[in-house]
């Protein structure tokens, strides 16, 4: 291993199968000045160790010819690789996976997914100890001769007399003076912190009695009150004669690496932000209530909390408060639970109060030995509450709430893993409840979490295997009844469960991030489906395709929309994309680039839903928009209702002072459509003029002309 002054100048070898992983490790350490090298591999990664000897290693775990642990084995064989620091970057977040880490010689671990900051405070802090290491044993081997001549840090005891002798050095450790020490056992015992005082004489009465060497860790207290810890060694010593018995001894400082153990143990079982158990020690503490509670046949509960539109905080005020956010919540569930009355009796220590952040914005409360189920409700009613008053952070006034699922032992999962699964379907059930809220795990809800499973699942197949299909509603125009374009609607042709409307699998497209492929085709199949029309010699349309918020705050939006145009040869004036109020607001200042670069491309623009989001008229105004599109809450009782009619009239009045069109969505009946002629609305779509139907029934819309009103049919 190379001599490295500094940190930063280190040469560090990066070990992943995946190109992706390398690159992100590559990028993070190298903007932060380190050299780095990389290996696919275990094989490769010890040729590499062989050639460039770098100053650190970071590998995965599960690679092909070579894995992490038997790579740590191979280069700890080595006199060169006996020292080097390895970080092991691994998925698995089990207490036997991290020990069997440090069992193959891997100096510390780090969990996947990784953020770059951590990944470069983590490195320097293993290089900063290696080079203190080294150091360390450059200077030992310089001064071994010298420290056995002076018998640095050692002591005698004689029994008979009860004389200690204590050198030089070892009174410079206690921070005494050598002429200040009294020489007794006793002297020496006063000196140990008060805890340890027991079984360090019992240690050495030990020696005297059964002859056995003494090895243990204990603290010795220094007169200004710090406090530091020795190794003791001993062993007994008889004269010549065998008559006279010293016992003998050394004391060496062990603070240091006392310290490193604990930060070890804290980096592996604690949270590095909040400072709360993380899920390893979580899952091990729930671990051991269950065994009692199963003895004792007790009740314990697990509250599982996730904290509402998170990502919308840290996305808006950046990761920085979304951090200091987390913390303060943090501090905030600590005393909320600290101070809950409804927590029974733990087995050992009274209350317990057991809160964990698993990661992310998701926390746990572990209750044990309550009364009844319902004192877990308590505890998370006052949960809700604590989270109720608003924080400050940086200035800025924050306010968040929190959805809370709560699973019980045994009814709800006799394990760990069972429990916090419970746990976090009830979670779900609270947000879907209207979030703010707390749910008890149910066996439905269970059934309904399966379900959902079932439908991510077979939608990814369905993604792949192209079932999804596209139906078409006319929008008309409200003065000639013709067909002046169509809204793209997705739906699902499942093979075996039939016909699916976007209901059942968009919020499961959006929560697991399919929702950006599922634009893409629909994106497609719609633009193929305008052209064809067109070749076919139909008089040309406007085809609507709705864009969601993650398709358009993605970086792929005008790249697909530009390979959409180009693979259905469609004129781009024949396009539009439908975006909602709260997809263009949520950043604006990004939302009107984006929208620039999609006008640029030729397509028209609409905002769809409008009037239930919360624009505003200075933001609007700079939109590139060709059409505001009103949403059917307020056509459904426009004729019923005069507040309706008069936010119709309003939304219609403002988009042509701004020279846009606007389209009415919902129109159901004739009174509807002639309320809105008069309001002088540009176009409509409903069932008054047909659902959403098949490509082939808009062909004989086309083809018959104008489009007449359809009788209202009863419900």
């Amino acid at each position: 291993m190379r001599k490295v002054e500094e940190t930063t100048s280190a040469l560090v070898l990066v070990v992943d199968d995946e190109a992706l992983a390398r690159i992100f490790v590559r990028e993070a350490l190298e903007q932060a000045g380190f050299e780095i090298c990389e290996a696919s591999n275990g094989m490769q990664a010890l040729e590499q160790f062989t050639v460039r000897r770098p100053d650190l290693i970071i590998t995965d775990v599960t690679m092909p010819v070579m894995d992490g642990f038997s790579t740590c084995t191979k280069l700890r064989e080595s006199p060169e690789g006996s020292r080097v620091p390895i970080l092991i970057m691994t998925a698995m977040d089990d207490a036997d996976s991290i020990a069997r880490a440090f069992k193959h010689g891997a100096t510390d671990f780090i969990p996947k997914p990784m953020k770059a900051a951590i990944l470069e405070h983590r490195v320097r802090y293993m290089l900063r100890g290696s080079i203190t290491l080294n150091a360390l044993l450059r200077s030992e081997a310089r001064l071994a001769l010298a420290q056995r001549i002076a018998k640095i840090g050692n002591w005698e005891w004689h029994p008979a007399t009860d004389r200690f002798t204590a050198s030089p050095e070892l009174c410079r450790l206690m921070g005494i003076r050598l002429q200040d020490f009294r020489g007794t056992k006793e002297a020496f015992l006063k000196m140990v912190h008060e805890e340890d005082r027991d079984r360090v004489d019992h240690a050495l009465q030990s020696i005297l009695e059964e002859r056995t060497p003494c090895d243990i860790d204990h603290r010795i207290v220094l007169p200004n009150g710090g406090e530091f810890t020795v190794n003791l060694q001993a062993e007994a010593v008889f004269d010549d004669q065998l008559k006279s018995l010293t016992v003998v001894g050394t004391a060496k400082d062990i603070s240091e690496r006392k310290r490193s153990e604990r930060e070890i143990h804290r980096l592996a079982y604690y949270d590095s932000l909040t400072g709360l158990p993380n899920r390893v020690l979580f899952k091990d503490r729930v671990t051991q209530a269950l065994a009692h509670a199963r003895r004792y046949h007790t009740t314990l509960a697990i509250l599982f909390l996730d904290l509402d539109r998170f990502k919308v905080i840290n996305d808006t005020l950046g990761h920085n408060v979304g951090d200091l956010l987390l913390k303060q919540v943090a501090d905030r569930l600590a005393d909320s639970v600290r101070h809950s009355d409804s927590i029974g009796r733990s087995m050992e220590q009274g209350e317990t109060r057991e809160l964990a952040r698993l990661g992310g914005d998701e926390f746990t409360v572990l209750l044990t030995s309550i009364r009844q189920v319902q004192d877990a409700g308590t505890v998370a009613r006052r949960i809700l509450e604590t989270l109720a008053k608003s924080f400050v952070i940086d200035g800025h006034e924050v306010s968040v709430t929190v959805s809370v699922g709560i699973a019980t032992f045994p009814t709800d999962g006799d394990t760990v893993d069972q429990l916090l699964k419970s746990s976090d379907i009830a979670m779900y059930q609270a947000k879907e409840q209207g979030r703010n809220n707390f749910q008890f795990y149910s066996a439905t809800m269970n059934a309904l979490a399966a379900e959902r499973l079932d439908i991510e699942n077979e939608l990814r197949k369905a993604l792949d295997r192209h079932e999804l299909i596209v139906y078409y509603q006319p929008q008309v125009d409200i003065r000639t009844n013709q067909i002046v374009g169509a809204e793209a609607l997705v739906r699902w042709r499942h093979p075996l469960r039939g016909m699916l409307m976007p209901a059942v699998f968009l919020p499961v497209a959006v929560e697991t991030g399919m929702i950006r492929k599922l634009d893409e085709e629909v994106l497609l199949i719609a633009c193929r489906q305008n052209k064809a029309w067109q070749d076919a010699g139909y008089a040309p349309i406007r085809m609507s395709v709705n864009v969601s918020n993650s398709f358009f705050h993605g970086a792929s939006l005008a790249i697909a929309v530009a390979r959409g145009l180009q693979e259905a040869q469609l004129d781009p004036s024949y396009l539009e994309l439908e975006l909602t109020e709260s997809i263009t607001m949520r950043h604006v200042e990004r939302s009107i680039t984006m929208l620039q670069e999609l006008r640029a491309l030729g397509v028209r623009l609409s905002i769809d839903d409008f009037g239930t989001g919360y624009s505003s008229l200075s933001h609007l105004q700079r939109f590139p928009l060709n059409m505001l599109k009103i949403d059917q809450s307020f056509v459904r009782n426009v004729t019923r209702n005069e507040a309706n009619a008069s936010i119709t009239r309003a939304i219609i009045s403002l988009a042509h002072s701004m020279n846009l069109s606007v389209l009415a969505e919902g129109v159901e009946t004739e009174e509807q459509l002639e309320l809105l002629r008069q309001q002088e609305c540009d176009q409509v779509q409903g069932h008054l003029f047909g659902r959403a139907m098949p490509g082939e029934e808009i062909v004989e819309l086309l083809v018959r002309g104008p489009v007449p009103p359809r009788k209202r049919q009863a419900a």
